[in-house]
């Protein structure tokens, strides 16, 4: 019953659209029109098919031909075998552009796009295929391009008795309509979002219908894309805006529609939010894409620049091997050239003696090895620099020695065995007795 209520008051909205306008666009002089009308649920005996193929079929897509007279396909347009009607629908149109003897245009609505994209392909494989420039494709809210894209291609869906199937290519020039919030032609990405779903549903009585009579000359320009299929035909993509929510149309029958907008206002981000189109660049939120949930791609961190390795304390450990380092570091500083990346330098090995790695021994004087007296200047606690060694002090003269000059000691106590060995004392005192050497 949704489905006929949505055919009726489109059926009204077309006969107060052709009162109020005469023109026509994006029509081709002398070109005849061949009228596919959507699916109709126990046709033979649906009291709303009458009103509709009078009052509304003769009228789908009527801005884009002038065609006083179009042929209408009767076909069986039953929903609960899609692929039958299809190719039912498809034989009769192929027939009815074969009789015609000049340029055609064939329009199909939901489910007659499916007819007239296969009527295309299947006359351009013909034998005997029209010009380029005598065919012209339409198609209103086709479903391959929207709620079909649920699924993956070639699920078989029994209640329909359909396979599923995308859009095919042809070498015609093709024009799609689809309706903003439609939920046939324009689900939302994400059907997780119930409040996008819902609109989606309410679009399939409120929005579905109407495009088949909305002028493309209205339509923004930002919502019209234009393309070049795989056969080289122009594919014009027409997204008809809808000024209200289809889930708050309902209410606008009884409240003013003031209030309404406020509830618009509110609902729409939300509702927006199910669709990629809406998404800022980097948004990470996953989405339905051909019946598979797609997450974009994040990027890596080894292509966001990893930051040098880090030991527990702090130190930057240059020596860790990162592949591609020094490639990338050649071929920034060379310009962009191919020259040969330098060798990474080795680590550098730990050292047990600071000193010595400091201070290489070719560099520093000889030393005496004997650990030298502690000096009484420096103060307790403090360490000495570490500079050369100072030169060491020049022994007596022995000679002057041997000529009488005495060497008094201090204290004989406290140096008895300087004196019979004949070595010095202690740095700073004197022995009493002189000291001889033997001969020299």
């Amino acid at each position: 019953m949704v489905g006929w209520y949505a055919r009726l008051v489109t059926a009204i909205a077309a006969i107060v659209l052709l009162l109020g306008t005469g023109t026509v666009a994006h029509a081709v002089g002398d070109e005849q029109a061949v009228l596919v009308p959507g699916a109709m649920p126990f046709k033979q005996i649906n009291p709303v098919y009458p009103l509709l193929r009078h009052f509304l079929y003769p009228y789908i897509g009527i801005h884009f031909h002038d065609d006083d007279d179009p042929e209408l396909i009767d076909y069986s347009q039953n929903p609960l075998a899609v692929d039958r009607a299809v190719r039912q629908g498809v034989d009769k149109t192929i027939v009815a552009v074969r009789e015609i003897d000049g340029k055609v245009v064939v329009i199909g609505e939901s489910m007659g796009s499916m007819v007239a994209a296969r009527v295309a392909v299947e006359l351009a494989d013909s034998s005997e295929p029209p010009l380029v420039d005598d065919l012209r494709i339409v198609l209103i809210v086709p479903l391959e391009v929207g709620i079909a894209e649920y699924f993956t291609e070639g699920t078989y869906i029994p209640i329909l008795n359909y396979r599923v199937s995308r859009l095919p290519e042809s070498p015609y020039s093709t024009a799609i309509l689809i309706g903003e919030y439609d939920g046939w032609s324009n689900p939302p990405d994400r059907p997780w979002n119930l409040v996008s779903l819902f609109n989606s549903v309410m679009g399939m009585v409120f929005v579905h219908s109407v495009v088949a009579l909305v002028d493309p000359a209205d339509v923004p320009p930002e919502n019209i894309t234009v393309e070049q299929n795989s056969q080289g035909a122009t594919v014009t993509t027409y997204l008809v805006p809808t000024e209200h929510l289809p889930l708050t149309q309902v209410f606008r029958l009884f409240l003013p529609g003031s209030l309404v907008d406020v509830a618009d206002r509110v609902l729409r981000p939300i509702v927006d939010a199910g669709y990629v189109r809406h998404d800022r660049p980097g948004d990470p939120r996953p989405y339905l894409s051909e019946g598979r949930i797609v997450w974009p791609q994040q990027v890596a961190p080894a292509e966001a620049g990893a930051p040098e390795p880090v030991e527990p304390g702090g130190a930057t450990l240059t020596g860790v091997d990162r592949p591609g380092l020094a490639a990338s570091t050649a071929s920034t500083e060379s310009g962009g050239g191919s020259a040969p990346a330098p060798e990474p330098e080795p680590a550098a090995e730990v050292q047990d003696d600071p000193i010595d790695a400091a201070d290489p021994a070719e560099d520093l004087p000889e030393v005496d090895e004997t650990e030298p007296a502690p000096d009484p200047e420096l103060e307790p606690g403090s360490e000495p620099e570490l500079e050369p060694a100072p030169e060491p002090e020049p022994e007596p003269d022995l000679e002057s020695e041997e000529s009488g000059t005495d060497i008094e000691q201090d204290s004989a106590d406290t140096a008895p065995e300087a004196t019979e060995t004949g070595d010095p004392g202690p740095a700073g005192r004197e022995v009493s007795e002189p000291v001889t050497t033997g001969s020299s």
